[in-house]
């Protein structure tokens, strides 16, 4: 755990060589990244942290004040810890702050991985209002039940991006982290849809991308997956066959061998 100004980020910090820090999504810690990173190889240094209102890492947001700066200043300080330049790994909202580091341009991305990351204005920028509506309604309709104490309001959450049942097949350990964290995915969503990168911007990244979703992934996923393939300068796209919004978990093995492979290729080995 980082300490800064009475506050504290998550940390995790394990082996030696080039720098890769995992960024996990809403309802997360490090702990999800963790059938990946046991399965890549012993030559890199694996860092982790959790984004504002999960893992060790303290909520700075509020709903007066959403900006996606709050997620990228964690990410920020924990670089500072490790050090640069740096890769960036990241799931679902994880993904998208990663994107949004490598576009504030503060710190050194050398690659970019991302998971099904999901930055919402890209739906309807690739010419699909009705399935950004979709999403939108469907965000609100988990704050209200949130807010009018529906026990597992975050499962409408988890459904909506795995597919219906995957929520009630999580372990009860995972589904009640789940309920505890939710007001940090209330405002996940108002930071996400408050967060305006365009194609154009996302045009400016010149590092190397990893750019993976399932096959099995919601329509707003794959409006998203195709707008960043269409706009990321240095891309390589890939689907993991059978999978869904979960995939860094339920697929480690093969994720693992997208990502070993790619930052081979980056790291020139």
């Amino acid at each position: 755990m980082i300490t800064f100004d009475g506050g504290n980020v998550d940390f995790q910090d394990s082996g030696s060589g080039p720098a890769v820090l995992f960024i996990p999504g809403s309802f997360s810690t490090p702990a999800a990244w963790r059938p990946m990173q046991k399965l890549l190889p012993a030559c890199y240094r694996l860092s982790a942290t959790s984004l504002c209102g999960y893992g060790a890492t303290e909520e700075t947001r509020s709903i007066g004040d959403l900006e996606m700066t709050h997620e990228v200043q964690v990410i920020e300080r924990v670089a500072g810890e490790i050090g640069q330049p740096l890769h960036l790994v990241g799931h679902s909202f994880g993904g998208t702050v990663a994107l949004a580091t490598a576009l504030a341009g503060r710190i050194n991305v050398l690659s970019l991985a991302v998971f099904e990351a999901n930055p919402l204005e890209l739906i309807r920028e690739q010419g699909s209002q009705e399935a950004f509506d979709e999403v939108h309604r469907m965000s609100q309709a988990f704050e209200t039940a949130y807010h009018e104490g529906e026990l597992d309001a975050a499962g409408r959450i988890i459904d909506f991006w795995g597919g219906e049942g995957v929520f009630a097949a999580m372990p009860e350990a995972v589904r009640d982290y789940c309920r505890k964290t939710a007001y940090a995915n209330v405002l996940d969503w108002r930071s996400a849809f408050a967060f305006h990168a365009t194609k154009k911007d996302y045009a400016q990244l010149k590092m190397p991308v990893l750019l993976v979703r399932g096959s099995n992934a919601c329509s707003a996923m794959a409006h998203i997956t195709d707008a960043l393939d269409d706009s990321l300068p240095d891309v390589r796209a890939a689907v993991v066959e059978g999978a869904n919004h979960f995939l860094i978990t339920s697929h480690a093995n093969d994720c693992a061998g997208l990502l070993a492979d790619f930052l081979a290729r980056v790291e020139g080995q």
